[in-house]
């Protein structure tokens, strides 16, 4: 049997579009060529990737604040891992996204974002 390898995470978004280029500028993603305007793959050069697909329409009313609310009662977190956690929290919120104050757990350093409609991301720099 082969190994089971990640593709991609799926974030619904509001505004797939406005999100793919947030993605593409914050965390030097890839879109992927896509015949559905409410679905992009975006992959990193590593091969995983993040899907954006369009709410359903049940949830397309959703009110967004500006600066949106955190989706923190959701249960999932994007985490990427990244060489220079100062760096890239700089290009998120260059990005149009959110950043909370660096914090150190097991010699690591991890920073709490949020991407311009509030879904929880986490960038993390492992120490030497």
């Amino acid at each position: 049997m082969t190994e089971a390898r990640l593709a991609h995470v799926m974030i619904f978004v509001k505004d797939v579009p406005k999100m793919a280029a947030f993605y593409e500028r914050a965390f030097e993603l890839t879109r992927e060529p896509s015949s559905d305007p409410g679905f992009v793959v975006l992959k990193s050069p590593s091969g995983a990737g993040v899907a954006l697909h369009a709410l359903p329409e049940v949830f397309a009313s959703l009110a967004r604040k500006t600066p949106p609310d955190w989706r923190e009662d959701a249960c999932q977190k994007v985490c990427f891992e990244v060489a220079d956690l100062d760096a890239r929290r700089q290009r998120i919120l260059d990005a149009g996204g959110q950043a909370k104050d660096p914090w150190l757990w097991e010699r690591s350093r991890f920073c709490e974002c949020a991407d311009p409609e509030g879904n929880v991301l986490q960038i993390f720099e492992k120490s030497p």
